[in-house]
């Protein structure tokens, strides 16, 4: 086997400017590796530069959070003051150094914000105050945001967006996605406002295009902004996609440099009839395939795309222009040197459930798959 076999997978590609050297990046995945404050951490930087070092093109951190109330996850990253700049301009120049593009994806988890052990205590934003389960039989009533809150929390995402450069990132990805903030308002059955953010879908979308017009406002026009874009929501009179292919040609307009179409959010995958989702092959691929045939921007494929004769179909069909891998890369970070370099069967498989995998992420605990030695280091940094 040659890389005749994948002329797509190994194809560079523009990206606003900037030259990705093939087409496979790091999808964004929680590991959990900072501190309690929400600083980088050693455990961190070896993460995310050792899976530069194994040949992707770029890699697109998990989500920090842009403020602590938007905070969701004990070990969760931080991007908000100028404090956190040291550990995160090491962690984009260890990235950088591997030949990779690095990007950082920005959250606010809205009503899944707080730790699951705070039992209701800490104040939850959301665009309505509606009952949700938050964790196993813990129902919480978020607070509905004021308009103040609502600018705080925009602004809140051009400031990180501006420390993110200011740190050497070449971009950002802003989290639109399965069920936190910005993805709540434009959910009919999430938003139930009456003021210029809920109701009708202009209004639903506002916060979106708001934080993407401040996001670049902060950063200029050569830094890269990325969305992860709910793209179906996957429940009765929830978001759909017809209404994710209406968004994207208006973040196209907005200057947005790719997509990244993500279905389903933690609510429906409790629902018996999606319990599986995160596990069948290509789960947001028919989305991808909609919303890439509506805009003339990038469009980028995640979800069970490990197979790389899959992953080359995709880009051969014109499908998507590049392929995010997540848990793949955590179990071998060598996934793109071995499919570009005639070894394909020495890949490192992942059989795992979701759920399984999901549990030792938010704990910054360990993968099953990985092996013993690896395993003795702690976590799959260089010493692999």
């Amino acid at each position: 086997m040659s890389n005749e076999s994948f002329p797509h997978l190994c194809t560079s590609f523009q990206l606003a400017g900037k030259t990705l050297k093939n087409r496979v990046f790091l999808a964004p995945m929680c590991v959990c590796y900072f501190d309690e404050e929400g600083y980088v951490t050693p455990a961190v930087i070896e993460h995310y530069g050792r899976r530069a070092r194994g040949g992707v093109s770029m890699v697109i951190t998990e989500n920090l959070a842009v403020s602590r109330v938007g905070r969701q996850l004990p070990k969760q990253g931080l991007i908000y003051d100028e404090r956190f700049l040291p550990g995160l301009t090491k962690l984009a120049a260890e990235i950088k150094r591997h030949g990779a593009l690095a990007v950082i994806q920005l959250v606010h988890a809205g009503r899944y914000a707080g730790s699951h052990e705070e039992r209701g205590e800490q104040r939850r934003l959301a665009p309505s105050a509606l009952p949700f389960l938050l964790h196993r039989e813990q129902m919480i009533t978020p607070q509905e945001m004021s308009r103040g809150e609502i600018q705080e929390s925009m602004q809140a995402f051009g400031e990180a967006a501006y420390l993110a450069q200011q740190a050497g990132f070449d971009g950002v990805e802003i989290h639109g996605a399965q069920g936190f903030l910005i993805s709540e308002f434009l959910s009919p059955r999430m938003n139930l406002r009456t003021d210029e953010y809920g109701g009708s879908f202009e209004n639903r979308t506002r916060l979106a295009l708001d934080v993407v017009r401040e996001v670049k406002a902060q950063v200029g026009r050569d830094f890269l902004v990325g969305f992860h874009l709910m793209s179906d929501e996957m429940l009765p009179g929830g978001w759909r996609t017809k209404d994710a292919v209406a968004l994207a040609k208006l973040l196209e307009q907005e200057g947005v440099a790719f997509l990244i179409p993500i279905a389903a959010t933690f609510e429906t995958v409790r629902t018996p009839e999606h319990q599986d989702f995160l596990s069948r092959p290509l789960h947001n691929h028919a989305q991808c395939v909609e919303i890439k045939r509506n805009v003339h921007i990038p469009v980028f494929a995640n979800g069970r795309l490990e197979d790389p004769y899959v992953a080359e179909y995709i880009l051969a069909a014109g499908e998507a222009d590049a392929i995010g891998l997540a848990r793949p890369l955590l179990v071998d970070p060598d996934w793109v040197k071995k499919v570009l370099g005639e070894r394909v069967k020495e890949i490192r498989t992942c059989s795992c459930t979701p759920p399984l995998c999901l549990r030792t992420q938010v704990t910054g605990g360990q993968c099953a798959n990985w092996p013993e030695a690896v395993k003795a280091q702690g976590y799959l940094g260089y010493a692999d």
